[in-house]
């Protein structure tokens, strides 16, 4: 069926998955039992370790953990699809107040779709403990199926930056590894007033295999449970005519002129100001002093689905790693390469 324009504002209520492109994390200290490599780790346990990060770093070598070098920058690509529900939806005309419209206007399935570039700086402050920004930018669709009060089918993408802080905790028993990481990351919509907070947690366990030439070569292989949740209401204006730009075609208005009337007495109200608006926007008569003012409350389908994993590890400088994220209502894939350098050394007294 034709889209009538409706198209933005109903993409605009939609805006909420782009902030899971964090789903990153460090691997931390390993001490591999392997007598294959029992010199080099013997070695780490008598170096002089004088770096200043990690803190209690040179305690932790002379146990015989092999630490990561402290500081790393990495360059991300995250691509993530999911399914979200809405659950209630208000609008206003202007200055009037907001009416819920839930019961009048029906979704089918919304799925959006993330495709995000990012840099992701982090430092080991404890041998257990890394932190991280995340800066960068990318874009987001959303295809969206309304059941009425008119039918129709439609897809557009926006572009998006985001920003957030994280951490990682992680332990480790030989090459058996555990690593929780938790972030909180903001979305900015180009069509959305204000940025877009998600909240994003992961656990791994995974095995560490040695090269059997280099110890500081090592293939690790995973698997988790990652978690979402996002900012459950979003609200904001948008014009009528930026809503329904070249508005006209069709018989929209009269489609909307005979729903309208079933309505309540205050749900009529806003709606048959925004449909004499429409009517002008049809005519050519300017609208941009006209708003339309929303709030939407909306939930991920299924916060929860599995992550399965890997990474190379040439050297201590530079790794490789790659995760896919599968079952529940949501599919992610990351591909992530990542450099590392040892930081300051501290000032002799």
């Amino acid at each position: 069926m034709k889209n009538f324009k409706l198209t933005r504002l109903i993409i605009v209520l939609l805006f909420c998955s782009f902030g899971n492109f964090s789903n990153t994390y460090g691997q931390g200290a390993q001490k591999v039992f392997n007598p294959v490599h029992d010199a080099y780790f013997d070695s780490l346990k008598n170096m002089d370790y004088n770096y200043t990060f990690p803190i209690l770093g040179k305690g932790a070598a002379k146990r015989g953990y092999d630490l990561p070098y402290a500081w790393g920058v990495s360059a991300i690509y995250f691509t993530q699809k999911q399914e979200i529900n809405i659950n209630s939806t208000s609008i206003g005309f202007n200055s009037s107040e907001m009416v819920d419209v839930s019961s009048l206007i029906k979704f089918g399935p919304t799925i959006a779709t993330t495709n995000a570039y990012t840099v992701r700086p982090d430092l080991w402050v404890l041998p257990f403990l890394n932190v991280y920004g995340i800066f960068g930018g990318g874009t987001t669709q959303t295809d969206v199926t309304l059941l009425s009060p008119v039918g129709f089918e439609t897809s557009q993408k926006f572009s998006v930056d985001s920003y957030g802080l994280g951490a990682t905790l992680t332990g480790a028993f030989g090459p058996i590894w555990v690593a929780w990481d938790n972030n909180y990351n903001f979305a900015d919509v180009e069509v959305v007033v204000e940025p877009i907070p998600a909240f994003n947690s992961s656990v791994r366990i995974g095995h560490a295999f040695s090269d059997y030439n280099d110890p500081q070569k090592t293939l690790s292989i995973w698997a988790g449970v990652f978690y979402q949740v996002i900012q459950n209401d979003t609200q904001g204006s948008i014009s009528v005519a930026e809503v329904f730009p070249g508005f006209g075609e069709g018989n929209f208005i009269g489609v909307l002129e005979e729903w309208v009337e079933g309505l309540p007495p205050a749900q009529q109200v806003v709606v048959k100001q925004i449909i004499r608006r429409l009517e002008d926007a049809a005519s050519g008569i300017d609208t941009s002093d006209s708003y339309i003012n929303y709030k939407l409350d909306k939930e991920v389908a299924a916060p929860f689905n599995l992550i399965f994993g890997a990474q190379y590890q040439f050297n201590k400088n530079w790794m490789l790693r790659s995760e896919l994220g599968v079952f529940g209502k949501r599919s992610q894939f990351l591909l992530n390469l990542n450099w590392r350098f040892p930081g300051f050394k501290k000032l002799s007294l």
